[in-house]
């Protein structure tokens, strides 16, 4: 037991063909329902509303790939040797021990830069476990970035579920499906990235799909592990600066991509500090003893207890993001920026 616990944290559970997927999810109870309110409310086809829901499922899902990551992980090396004096780790001993335990592992960063997504995963990669999927938001799904990013693990959200049933419903249920197939997580509190370097307020709404994932009948306990992330010198500082002088956000796309990567310079040192985790089930025996009653294997439950639950939970992983990010002020590692690639150890 102890070595297969081991090797899932290294390697990640067995990637089923994408099409086994989609075909999976299909034959859920609530997808199925959902597709049904979908033929009937927009007076379609039940085979035009299942096609709806494939069409979600390619846009959402990820399509993860170990020899993307193997690839991706020499040319990081290079690019942070470049880019970077030093990458700070700090506490990553206690992920590697959630992982090695059992673990569910839901890592919730701060977000500073579109660099947050590579910096982690080649962090974790480095520590000997699986990089995560990754909800990213739906404007980074542009060619080619949207294709390498699926195989680095991102799947794509969109900014709101509002009005779509099929899609909430289609998004919650890839989800839980990550979950029970044991991989590790990756997601934004803040929704989007901090132009002030403040923390923004928590966006909830995946947050809270963790938890009704949870309540489905998830069989691995669910931990959130809160993280800084902080460079000395932002990537996007420039675009930043025009933003809040009020210029229009720019789209996304292949020219702004190769503009910026054009434009990079030596950003000094960068931080990734693990904070002090968040046991989900321990949470909810304590603050919500009577959570297991709202257990539903199929409708996506939503007890009187689970919005503010969700919100105190949020809050309270600001201010352990907040306290992980002090760790930089006292007495750093620094794992220098020379050879290839960087080695990451942890103190």
């Amino acid at each position: 037991m102890h070595f297969a616990r081991q090797r899932l944290a290294a390697v990640g559970p067995r990637l089923p063909a994408r099409q086994d997927l989609f075909n999976k999810l299909l034959a859920s109870k609530a997808i199925a329902r959902a597709v049904e309110d979908e033929a009937r409310s927009k007076k379609i086809s039940h085979e035009k509303a299942q096609q709806n829901a494939i069409a979600l499922m390619e846009e959402i899902a990820a399509n993860f790939s170990y020899e993307m990551i193997r690839l991706t992980d020499r040319i990081l090396g290079f690019t942070w040797n470049r880019l970077y004096q030093g990458i700070n780790v700090h506490n990553a001993e206690r992920v590697r021990q959630l992982a090695h335990d059992g673990h569910e592992i839901v890592y919730v960063p701060c977000h500073r830069s579109h660099m947050d997504y590579l910096l982690l995963s080649y962090v974790l990669y480095h520590q000997g476990l699986v990089p995560p999927h990754i909800a990213a938001g739906i404007n980074l799904n542009f060619w080619p970035a949207g294709p390498i990013f699926r195989r680095l693990g991102a799947f794509f959200i969109r900014r709101t579920f509002k009005g779509n049933k099929l899609y909430s419903t289609v998004f919650r249920e890839y989800l839980g499906e990550l979950f029970s197939r044991g991989y590790s997580v990756e997601y934004f509190v803040e929704g989007g990235r901090s132009r002030t370097g403040r923390l923004l307020d928590p966006k909830t709404g995946t947050l809270s799909m963790t938890i009704q994932a949870m309540l489905r009948g998830g069989t691995r306990p669910i931990t959130l592990v809160p993280i800084y992330i902080g460079y000395e010198h932002v990537m996007e500082v420039g675009t930043y600066a025009k933003e809040l002088r009020g210029a229009t956000k720019e789209k996304e796309s292949l020219p702004q991509m190769v503009r910026g990567l054009s434009k990079l310079r030596n950003l000094g040192q960068g931080y990734v500090n693990f904070g002090e985790p968040l046991p989900l089930m321990t949470y909810l025996n304590q603050h919500v003893p009577d959570w297991r009653e709202a257990i539903d294997p199929i409708e996506a439950v939503r007890p009187s207890w689970l919005t503010p639950t969700v919100n105190s939970i949020a809050a309270d992983l600001m201010v352990r993001i907040n306290n992980a990010g002090a760790a930089q002020r006292h007495e750093p590692v620094l794992y220098g920026a020379t050879g290839l690639p960087p080695a990451f150890a942890d103190p």
